[in-house]
């Protein structure tokens, strides 16, 4: 291999470990994913640095374990008439002959030159009469390179062997078939092992397998010739199996199948992960809804009390309009012009002091008493009734929604599969605290207004109602006094003018009701300045009202939410979460399909005939 194109293998080398490792992270935070997964996602991370792997796998008596022995040249491995492989068994390169184990497996070194750039791993009998040895055997076969499956040339292709074949597609794996001790056929009946062979292949692969007719009893005797009898290593078939080690597995390709066969573990890995992930994401949907039907029932509630809220606001602020209406015709009442003769005298009698007297023994005055007469102030009192059934109405409405979405959200949590309901944190419960205090923190302010709307308006009116009479009453005294003064005047001067005097008579009559049309229009500009002082009273305290009342609904709303809070927040995080997963797990999946598509570049690129 040129140093270029090694340089090449070794960058995507690089890309493949650090794309490995994130995805380690990413799998690490999909909940329910087998341990096993995640064990063959860690081996994926470290086997680009092992040597290559070929795992031997078929069942027991196949002559796995023969057929290792006889590539090393003495008995590694132990072969008996009993299952003597109840773990997997690596062989490695090593100075000398060295055996360790952990676990499952075990490492045998071994100075043999066919282990420089290989790694040899034995596996128990597919099918041992111990059923453990088949987990084992399959649990390691997803970190081979290349699987090779041994049979008796005997019983090749058996119902189970057509199995093995099948399944180690699902793996991905490139499987070459060995066909045992092929010495006890004669040459007609091996080309026809052959065939058949070829063609279950073609059945049931897909393809045409690499096929090797040997004999591990033929190439062992070889191997104990000194030197080997290359004649008879021939014979035995191995020598296809060296030329492969040695040719086929080349640098290009060793390098190209240990860069592959992690991308292999891993897309399979997160194929798995993001089915999984898939999976619950079609289970999540199905509380989503759950999830949405509480929301949607929390904004009609606020939507509802909202509604509750207005109304109560629009029938106090009729009542203040009522108020101010009923306040408009009692002070229309005290400076009608009809009353201008009587009012005349009312101001003589405040001139001279009679009007004082007459207050003090009557206890009430002239306003007020018009104010009674149009029930202002009853009007009024009906405001805080209005105002103490708003509290009420918004807690008995809340308090019954929290009982029943609380009710609702338990055995929303009751119907969640475990992987969900174990994260719920958090107790769905009725809150042990309701606030009733942001309209009671505001009640003074409103009662306030309210009184000072009521008792500033009559005192004012009662002292503009009298100073009105005082000047009306000086008004038309001093017209009379004009007129007496023009008219004596006249006739002191002779022969009276009836023309001028009718004249003089005439004017002051003028001057007179002039004098009487200041009593209305001064009524008139007082409803004007006592309705707007009204309505700007009435804007105040329903502006205040509105804002303790929305702060009653949004406390309402947040009892809600924070007795479902548990569930709505693991569905939402979960959603998230899972959203978050799958597009990881893609993109993943797009970044081990460009690795793999560069080493196809990369092959392709070898120059003919280089190994």
């Amino acid at each position: 291999m040129s140093t270029k194109l090694l340089g090449q293998y070794e960058e995507i080398r690089r890309q493949e470990h650090d794309e490995i490792t994130e995805l380690l992270d990413t799998l690490s935070r999909v909940d329910g994913l087998p341990d096993a997964e995640m064990e063959q996602a860690r081996d994926a991370l470290f086997h680009t640095n092992h040597p290559f792997l070929m795992v031997m796998a078929g069942p027991f008596g196949s002559g796995k374990s023969s057929v290792i022995n006889a590539l090393l040249g003495e008995e590694v491995m132990e072969v008996g008439p009993i299952p003597t492989t109840d773990h997997i068994v690596i062989l490695r390169k090593g100075p000398d002959v060295q055996r360790t184990r952990a676990g499952d497996v075990e490492t045998v070194f071994h100075p043999s030159p066919l282990l420089e750039n290989l790694s040899l791993v034995d596996t128990p009998g597919l099918e041992s009469v111990f059923r453990t040895h088949d987990e084992v055997t399959r649990r390691f076969l997803h970190r081979a390179d290349v699987v090779v499956l041994v049979m008796i040339a005997t019983q090749v292709l058996t119902a189970s062997n057509l199995e093995y074949l099948q399944e180690l597609k699902t793996y991905g794996k490139r499987v070459i078939v060995v066909v045992n001790q092929v010495d006890v056929l004669d040459p007609d009946e091996r080309e026809q092992v052959r065939e058949f062979v070829l063609e279950q292949g073609r059945l049931h692969l897909g393809v045409e397998p690499q096929i090797w007719l040997v004999s591990a009893r033929q190439a062992m005797a070889a191997q104990q010739e000194t030197p080997r009898d290359e004649i008879l290593w021939d014979e035995s078939g191995f020598a296809d199996i060296e030329d492969y080690i040695r040719r086929t597995l080349g640098n290009v390709e060793r390098f190209r199948q240990k860069l592959e066969t992690p991308v292999q573990i891993c897309q399979n890995v997160t194929k798995t992960a993001l089915a999984l992930v898939q999976e619950q994401q079609a289970a999540l949907d199905l509380h989503r809804k759950t999830n949405d039907n509480i929301e949607a029932q929390i904004v009609q509630a606020r939507r509802e009390q909202q509604q509750v809220v207005d109304d109560v606001l629009r029938e106090i602020g009729n009542t203040w309009n009522e108020a101010a209406a009923r306040g408009s015709q009692a002070i229309g009442d005290l400076f009608q012009f009809s009353r201008g003769f009587s009012s005349f005298f009312r101001g003589l009698g405040e001139m001279i002091g009679i009007g004082a007297l007459v207050r003090r023994f009557q206890g009430r005055t002239r306003a007020e008493s018009a104010f009674d007469q149009h029930k202002v102030r009853e009007t009024f009192d009906q405001i805080p009734k209005q105002v103490d059934r708003l509290g009420p109405r918004l807690e008995g409405r809340d308090l019954q929604d929290i009982d029943s979405l609380v009710d609702y959200t338990r055995g929303a949590v009751q119907q969640l599969p475990p992987l969900l309901s174990n994260k719920v944190i958090g107790k769905i419960q009725t809150p042990l605290h309701y606030d009733r205090a942001f309209l009671r923190d505001v009640r003074g302010k409103l009662d306030d207004i309210q009184r000072d709307a009521m008792r500033f308006e009559t005192d004012r009116l009662d002292r503009t109602l009298r100073n009105t009479l005082i000047i009306l009453a000086l008004w038309e005294i001093l017209v009379i006094l004009i007129v007496v003064i023009v008219a004596g005047s006249a006739l002191a001067g002779g022969t009276p003018d009836a023309a001028a005097i009718l004249t003089v008579f005439a004017v002051g009559l003028g001057l007179a009701l002039f004098g009487l049309m200041l009593v209305p229009l001064r009524g008139w500009f007082l409803r004007k300045a006592y309705e707007r002082r009204l309505y700007k009273a009435r804007d105040e305290y329903v502006s205040i009202l509105r804002r303790a009342a929305n702060e009653m609904v949004g406390h309402g709303i947040q009892l809600r939410r924070d007795a479902t809070t548990p569930f709505t927040r693991m569905i939402e995080s979960q959603t998230e979460l899972l959203e978050s997963l799958r597009t990881d797990l893609q993109d993943h999946q797009q970044a081990l399909v460009r690795i793999q598509g560069g080493l196809a570049v990369l092959e392709s690129r070898q120059p003919l005939g280089e190994e």
